[in-house]
């Protein structure tokens, strides 16, 4: 009876937690709180607990650094962000089509290296890169 007493008190502590006062299960919850704290929980960095304003309180996931996330992230609140924030956005959209352009370029570079490094290695590299290009013009010209 031991083990299955300790599996319910655990049950009821577990049902206890989800409905403690002031915590919060979602974000949307907190809409309209203010950060009062940010604490540590001692032993599981980088999560903190919130402590918000109202006694509310959420315990966080470590803040997304990832480029990727924080882009997503960013262009998600772009609508609410831009008029704040005017000149950081312009400087990010610069950043981006250079970004773009210099990764294409790259590519391409990439590609003609990749052939010119096995044109003799491969010999009929150079007569389908050829066939290619004629095939590329003929569609072009019959698409004018």
């Amino acid at each position: 009876m031991g083990n299955e007493e300790k599996w319910k008190a655990n049950l009821r502590k577990v049902a206890f937690l989800k409905t403690f006062p002031g915590w919060l299960s979602s974000w949307e919850q907190g809409i309209g709180a203010t950060i009062e704290q940010v604490l540590p929980i001692p032993g599981h960095a980088p999560h903190t607990v919130l402590l918000l304003s109202e006694g509310r309180f959420v315990v966080t996931p470590p803040v997304h650094d990832e480029p990727q996330m924080v882009t997503a992230g960013l262009m998600s609140a772009r609508p609410h962000l831009e008029s704040i924030h005017a000149d950081a956005f312009t400087e990010y959209d610069h950043l981006t089509r250079l970004d773009q352009e210099v990764g294409r370029t790259a590519r391409l570079e990439n590609i003609l290296n990749a052939i010119d490094n096995n044109l003799d290695r491969i010999p009929e590299l150079k007569s389908r890169i050829q066939e290619l290009v004629k095939q590329w013009d003929m569609e072009s010209h019959r698409s004018q």
